[in-house]
């Protein structure tokens, strides 16, 4: 599979069985094809069956129908399970997802749980390795404000979005404790979900697409592992024009935005520090974001990305010493420079809503 496609998946577990999920991850597994495996979603709108028993469902009041005890035995045992499989054991597990509705307070809050945690399942109980949660970038509110995707990326907000603090710092639906801001802002953690309807949310497919490249810049500048946009084509995971291709499978501005990004950014990695490249923004408001990436030895991408809901700014980006070459690229333009400069240490770009790409060739 993975010889043909390239890509790895995500395997969201079946609690209807436990051996026939364990058969599917070895299958994707030996054909080099598995990324990680994922508890169950959203078990407060998608309740499981495990072992005879229902659990997830919200209420304010605990009752048979709200019990979250099925769903932490089901990550429970599916976390043992990949890990005391040899062929499986290296892959992750990712979390349950809305676990922030759970009652009673089984602990879905912690990737272990802790001593002292005051849970009804016992201290170092083993649920996943990354915290999972579906923090959609349109957030609950459905506006469109400054800093979008940055703050639906922040670890330890509690605001208009459905991140990681009310997942797993103070829990939104009965309010159990979980990790400390601190803490947060170190665990390891995934969005499985996110994602802006083209046609209900605002700005239609333009904002759509450039709200989603700074959703992958703000989430792996904030330290998400991985980011799963909900989803390729309209309607295949239910109602709504979320999909970055539209049902007949023409593509959309975002996925042409997403094809533009990545082809520029090929290959690309961090760069935690650098000693060849002395870098400095000046005149960037709280707006305006930037990442250093390598692309090659000698060449590197200074990407600067905006978000404001209307209006620009110009920002200045020092070198401190000459490059052979500098490139503007602009993704959402297409993916050869709109502007080049020979032997210079500084350049002014105009920021607003996505990103601008400068290459650095030294």
């Amino acid at each position: 599979m993975r010889k043909q496609a390239g890509v790895r998946a995500n395997l969201i577990a079946s609690s209807a069985s436990l051996e026939t999920t364990l058969d599917t991850l070895k299958y994707l597994a030996r054909d080099d094809a598995l990324l990680s495996v994922e508890g169950p979603n959203e078990p407060n709108n998608f309740p499981i069956q495990y072992q005879g028993e229902k659990g997830g469902g919200f209420a304010r009041v605990l009752t048979s129908s709200s019990d979250w005890t099925p769903v932490a035995k089901f990550q429970r045992d599916l976390y043992a399970a990949v890990k005391s499989d040899p062929l499986l054991s290296k892959f992750p597990v990712f979390h349950t997802s809305e676990a922030g509705a759970q009652s009673p307070n089984v602990g879905l809050q912690f990737l272990t749980i802790p001593e002292g945690a005051g849970t009804t399942f016992p201290a170092g109980t083993k649920y996943a390795d990354f915290a999972n949660v579906h923090n959609y970038v349109s957030g609950t509110k459905k506006q469109y404000v400054d800093n979008q995707a940055w703050n639906a990326a922040d670890p330890v907000l509690n605001g208009g979005w459905d991140g990681l603090y009310v997942e797993y710092g103070k829990l939104w639906g009965h309010g159990y404790s979980g990790y400390s801001n601190e803490e947060l802002q170190k665990l390891p953690r995934v969005t499985t979900e996110t994602g802006w309807d083209s046609s209900s949310d605002n700005g239609g497919e333009r904002v759509q697409g450039t709200v989603l490249l700074n959703t992958y810049l703000s989430q792996f500048k904030r330290g998400w592992r991985y980011t799963f946009v909900y989803m390729l084509r309209d309607g295949e995971g239910g109602a709504g024009n979320q999909g970055v291709f539209k049902a007949d499978s023409t593509p959309k501005l975002a996925a042409t935005y997403i094809h533009n990004f990545t082809t520029i950014l090929s290959g690309a990695e961090k760069v935690e520090i650098n000693k060849q490249l002395t870098l400095r923004l000046r005149g960037a408001s709280a707006t305006t974001h930037d990442i250093l990436l390598q692309t090659k030895n000698d060449e590197f991408a200074f990407v600067v990305w905006g978000e404001r809901v209307s209006g620009s700014e110009k920002v200045t980006i020092e070198l401190g010493q000459k490059a052979k070459i500098l490139e503007l690229l602009d993704p959402t333009v297409g993916t050869e420079p709109f502007d080049q400069k020979k032997m210079a240490d500084t350049v002014e770009i105009e920021i607003s809503d996505h990103p601008i790409i400068v290459r650095i060739k030294q």
